[in-house]
């Protein structure tokens, strides 16, 4: 729902605190969707459950509530229909649907339950932050806890419950930024896990060793390197150290990760990063291969959002930057020139395309206008101060 254009703007006077869960519905008495937005969400669970394996695609639409889709989900099984499908977040380009077999899931959630269990700390709890309809937040708050026995409590949508030792907190990177910036303080011996997106250094090192003003947060904590493609890849728990293969992942001849799958095959991971070698299950990221930037923990892609831009009537051309000095942490920023200069009406308008058509993650930390992109000395596109004149 909010990645549909003109609904993201509208959910929150809809969705009271206690329409969580079971309760909530999507008719007239509830989100009050129209046909076309209910169509994608049907579209968007059957796609996630692969109920199209067994034909039973139809049954979604025909649903009002969550219950009765988790039923027919359940049934789906039943039926046949196996794996999951995560998707993409488009932001790169077209929406991708990365369909992963059931037992290679689980067969990653027992390898991070072994890196865990080989620990000096044994984990009681998990507690995630993370949305389980992406894979990251679906392995660690679903599929790990089964692996490693523990109960599990999804606080992606809730206010973060008093920590106590065992506990083991999934979040992301920005996420992190927020706890280590709060006032709060976690008791000894709760570790951590970050992923979808590099960890600054100076932020790990502030939540496992603290600060003279502010004890440290976490006992441990682990960054694990892969994407919605691969799943988890390997991981390290220091900046400075390098990342190691997770059980069941391997270097391919090519100088690339191979994953074993369950009954002996090899498959080649399609990887975002170049990779240097420094061992023979060790490894550092050099730089991303694709041209993105990461925004709250989404892959994004500048050419993308600007692609998006254009399409704008009002949009003669554009230029979209990230914007790494927007607090409390990194966007993107955009500079227009607009078709019809001195128009006080067009940069409302834009602002309010933007908010209703790009998702939050796209969107801007602020807006310039000008006659002209701005270019260095040698006429090639260049960077610009923010905020400044016809900023907003």
């Amino acid at each position: 729902m909010a990645a549909m254009p003109g609904i993201r703007a509208r959910l929150g006077p809809r969705l009271p605190l206690s329409q969580a869960g079971s309760s909530l519905n999507w008719s007239s008495d509830g989100l009050a969707l129209d046909s076309l937005a209910r169509m994608q969400l049907a579209t968007a669970a059957a796609v996630w459950c692969n109920a199209c394996d067994v034909g039973f695609e139809d049954i979604f639409l025909a649903k009002r509530n969550a219950a009765d889709w988790a039923a027919a989900m359940r049934r789906a099984r039943s039926a046949g229909a196996s794996g999951f499908t995560f998707s993409t977040s488009g932001s790169t380009g077209q929406r991708q649907h990365i369909r992963h077999v059931e037992d290679s899931l689980m067969d990653e959630a027992q390898s991070w339950a072994q890196v865990f269990q080989a620990a000096a700390w044994p984990v009681s709890r998990i507690v995630t932050l993370v949305p389980c309809h992406h894979i990251y937040g679906f392995i660690w708050g679903v599929l790990i806890p089964k692996a490693l026995g523990v109960p599990v409590l999804d606080a992606s949508h809730e206010a973060l419950p008093e920590l106590r030792p065992g506990d083991l907190l999934v979040a992301v990177p920005d996420q992190w930024q927020w706890l280590a910036g709060s006032a709060r303080t976690g008791p000894a011996l709760v570790q951590g896990v970050s992923s979808t997106a590099p960890m600054p250094g100076p932020l790990h090192q502030r939540l496992v060793a603290g600060q003279a003003a502010a004890p440290a947060f976490l006992a441990r904590l682990l960054q694990i390197y892969g994407s919605t493609q691969t799943g988890g890849i390997a991981w390290r728990d220091g900046p400075d150290k390098p990342y190691t293969l997770a059980p069941k992942r391997s270097r391919s001849a090519d100088g690339g990760i191979e994953l074993l799958l369950p009954g002996g095959a090899r498959v080649p991971l399609a990887l975002q990063d170049e990779l240097q070698w420094t061992g023979a299950t060790e490894f550092e990221l050099l730089r991303r291969t694709d041209c993105c930037v990461q925004v709250g923990g989404h892959n994004v892609s500048p050419a993308w959002v600007r692609d998006q831009l254009l399409a704008h009537p009002a949009v003669l051309d554009a230029s979209v930057r990230l914007d790494s000095a927007a607090a409390p942490a990194a966007r993107l920023k955009a500079f227009v020139v607009l078709r019809v200069p001195g128009d006080p009406s067009q940069p409302a308008g834009l602002e309010a395309w933007v908010m209703h058509h790009l998702p939050w993650y796209a969107n801007f930390s602020s807006i310039c206008y000008g006659a002209e992109l701005p270019c260095n000395a040698m006429g090639k596109h260049s960077d610009w101060p923010v905020p400044g004149p016809g900023c907003l």
